[in-house]
């Protein structure tokens, strides 16, 4: 699996490509009117050495404020899984906003690097049309497979000069992946983060509202345990 990561990505959204991918997805003319308005009236200015230059309209950039906004993206890179899919090659592709996994089975690792490079070079060109930029230092890759010594597992893929690291697991959506397909990782990740949540549960309880035993529960269980239940469906 090859995973992506979108540099600024709400920072560099193109109005003009999103409302044009709204209306090819035949969203309703409400949606799309609605979403131009939500775009409108942007300004900004510079400010440097104490200098502060005139409010300019600005016509990128999606606010960060609201929820609609991961709504909206998920629209402007819909059109980079449709390619992905068009390849007509084995892989599955997950993405949440700036995050993109690419999945690849095959029988051979070899084969698998290359269908994840012709994969790549669709993102590379899709990225080119839509102003966006991927992190390089962000690549990763990881083998999903549970007999590992019958196959080469530090075959890589070499991208622009550069070799991709392999990692032995992976975060997808908060869940972290191991490459021989064991959650131990998963485990001391929830693990570290309990020790964190039960701490700052503990000094808002003591230092901050003096709070009872049943509002304490209760930021546990819409809370934390919310956290540690996540996806508990696939890695429990």
């Amino acid at each position: 699996m090859l995973s992506l990561n979108i540099i600024e990505a709400f920072n560099w959204v193109l109005h003009v490509r999103l409302l044009h991918t709204l209306k090819m997805k035949r969203t309703s003319d409400y949606i799309v009117e609605w979403a131009c308005s939500f775009l409108e009236n942007r300004e900004t200015l510079l400010r440097f050495d104490k200098q502060t230059s005139d409010m300019r309209e600005i016509n990128i950039d999606i606010s960060q404020k609201f929820l609609i906004s991961l709504i909206l993206f998920l629209f402007f890179n819909a059109s980079l899984i449709e390619k992905c899919k068009a390849l007509k090659i084995k892989i599955k592709v997950l993405d949440f906003v700036n995050d993109i996994n690419i999945l690849a089975y095959n029988r051979f690792i070899e084969k698998i690097c290359k269908t994840l490079s012709k994969a790549y070079d669709v993102c590379m060109k899709w990225a080119c049309t839509h102003d966006a930029t991927f992190a390089l230092e962000k690549y990763e890759l990881t083998h999903f497979i549970r007999k590992s010594k019958k196959f080469d597992m530090m075959t890589s893929i070499q991208i622009e000069s550069s070799v991709i690291k392999l990692k032995s697991d992976v975060r997808v959506l908060k869940v972290q992946l191991n490459m021989k397909l064991w959650w131990d990782a998963h485990l001391c990740q929830i693990e570290a983060n309990h020790v964190t949540w039960m701490l700052a549960l503990s000094r808002l309880k003591v230092f901050t509202w003096e709070a009872i035993f049943t509002k304490v529960r209760q930021i546990y269980l819409t809370v934390v345990r919310s956290e540690i239940a996540f996806e508990a469906s696939v890695w429990h």
